[in-house]
């Protein structure tokens, strides 16, 4: 497997590739999990897992020095029976090449959906046309192409001619989350809040709940609002200071906290009223389902792979992307009724035991049984 590095600093792809891999250990499988970057090759083992850092070279673009060191190293291992990376700029293009290879791409989020969220105009994406072309070009040359979510099945296959249907359905799993006796931040004790936590970016939705909040802070006097992660922001301006703009008088009750360790976060999850996650596109969040698996209810939103966890009303609650006015109301309706909450969250909490972690893996060794086999091993692209 190959992976930008455990979490907190791997990001979503960094958190499944180290709970994946571990997971595949404990059953007995020999697991290597390569990490390009370093400035030189290191070997280590972590839970039975063969952690290789894997130096890069001075090639330019970076990203086809990564993908060159990931292959040097992938064929120094010798003959692998499956290789999984992430599409992520095309860390295992350079090893697609070679001729007979196993090579399982696992979809995270192609630059053309961040760049199109994120309202990038196309005459400023030149400088990652090169990441782009090796994403896609790994995804077309590969064995098997999976997905954790339909949504992404679909705007992927799209957008790259991949054959319908040829994309095999795989979710993220979660083991489940324990709250820990980790204690509350000074500045949260004793508060009411609403979360939102991961990382703070337009196409997460920040800006339309920045945009609701007047209304749902008005509502409940004593209310606060919640925010845990790496603040990217917008327009060159960080969302702190753009929700210290649009709320005014409500900004005393807005708190924006760093990224933090699980064992900080889960407390911070567990005390909130809800969580929301009002994304434009979404594969399908770890965030989600920690918060869930906690019995937190959630506000997400439709058309995304948020939407394959949740029924509205039942185990969430769901609203269009960019709708504040549909967010606000959501929120207010439910932080006022105690009873909905806990049926909402308790519900939650069995929906997440859908995606049991050991049962998911299971799911993907079927996929490796099959690309060993041949079975599914024909090209998924359709004509260029």
């Amino acid at each position: 497997m190959v992976s930008p590095g455990p979490p907190p600093g791997g990001g979503g792809i960094g958190a499944y590739t180290e709970k994946t891999s571990r997971t595949l250990a404990a059953l007995g499988h020999e697991v290597h999990v390569l990490i390009p970057g370093s400035s030189q090759l290191t070997t280590e083992i972590v839970d039975g897992v063969q952690m290789h850092r894997v130096p890069t070279g001075r090639i330019r673009p970076r990203a086809v020095a990564r993908s060159l060191a990931v292959s040097r190293t992938l064929r120094s291992l010798g003959r692998l029976d499956i290789v999984q990376a992430c599409e992520w700029e095309g860390e295992a293009w350079w090893y697609s090449l070679h001729p007979g290879v196993r090579l399982v791409t696992r979809l995270a989020t192609p630059h053309f959906i961040v760049e199109d969220q994120e309202g990038i105009p196309r005459r400023q994406r030149w400088g990652t046309f090169v990441r782009r072309w090796l994403e896609r070009s790994q995804t077309r040359r590969s064995a098997r192409v999976i997905s954790p979510s339909r949504v992404l099945a679909g705007e992927v296959a799209k957008r790259w001619r991949l054959r319908p249907g040829s994309i095999t359905i795989v979710p993220t799993g979660i083991r489940h989350p324990r709250a820990g006796a980790g204690s509350l931040p000074d500045e949260l004790r004793d508060l009411e809040y609403v979360l939102m936590f991961g990382r703070l970016e337009r196409r997460k939705g920040v800006d339309t709940w920045i945009q609701a909040l007047p209304q749902v802070l008005a509502s409940r006097p004593n209310l606060h609002a919640v925010f845990v992660g790496e603040d990217t922001g917008l327009d060159g301006r960080l969302f702190v200071d753009i929700a210290r703009e649009q709320c005014g008088e409500y900004w005393p009750r807005l708190h924006f906290l760093p990224e933090l360790p699980h064992a900080r976060l889960f407390p911070i999850v567990v005390h909130a009223r809800m969580v929301v996650m009002p994304s434009r596109s979404e594969s399908l969040a770890n965030a989600c389902l920690e918060a869930m698996a906690l019995g937190r209810p959630v506000v997400a939103t439709n058309g995304t792979g948020l939407s394959e966890l949740i029924t509205d009303s039942v185990d969430g609650f769901l609203i269009d992307p960019g709708d504040a006015a549909a967010l606000a109301t959501t929120v207010c309706t439910a932080v006022a009724d105690d009873a909905l909450l806990a049926r909402v969250g308790q519900a939650a909490r069995r929906r997440a035991g859908d995606f049991d972690l050991d049962r998911m893996v299971d799911r993907l060794v079927n996929v490796y049984e099959d690309v060993r086999g041949g079975r599914g091993l024909a090209g998924s692209a359709t004509s260029p």
